[in-house]
């Protein structure tokens, strides 16, 4: 039997489907996160954040983020007792909403949070915190490098 130009039309055929099938199955397999389940709400709320943006923006102290053998999380000290700055730090994982950390704000007389460093992998994270001192709402974002 000789190779003719049928024989190797149903190869190419044959290898292009095999490819094509080869990566939707691939693609199934990827994850893809939302940075939030709730995208459309939290849009609408958008112009809020903002203000609270200006209001940390105006501050002269800005919050420090510490990585030693744990992640350190310094508010300035706009309030005499730490029981009087409340909110939330959210820990967000860009690539991979499984790894977020979320915490509710408790200070030591420091005024510093603590988060166990080894909850965290390696990567890029942003720390996502929404906090209130003195009927003052206040929203920060920052970047974070975890080795």
């Amino acid at each position: 039997m000789k190779f003719n130009w049928g024989h190797g039309l149903f190869v190419v055929i044959i290898l292009g489907i095999t490819g094509f099938l080869t990566l939707v199955f691939i693609t199934t397999q990827e994850r893809i996160d939302m940075v939030t389940d709730e995208y459309y709400p939290k849009e609408l709320k958008y112009q809020k954040q903002i203000e609270k943006t200006k209001n940390y923006n105006a501050l002269t102290q800005k919050i420090e983020l510490k990585v030693n053998g744990d992640l350190a999380v310094v508010f300035p000290k706009l309030t005499d007792k730490p029981e009087g700055i409340t909110g939330n730090i959210h820990i967000y994982r860009p690539s991979d909403k499984r790894l977020d950390l979320q915490k509710e704000i408790q200070l030591d007389t420091t005024f510093t949070t603590m988060f166990n460093k080894s909850a965290l992998q390696s990567g890029k994270y942003e720390v996502i915190i929404e906090w209130q001192a003195n009927n003052q709402p206040y929203f920060a974002k920052m970047p974070l490098y975890i080795d």
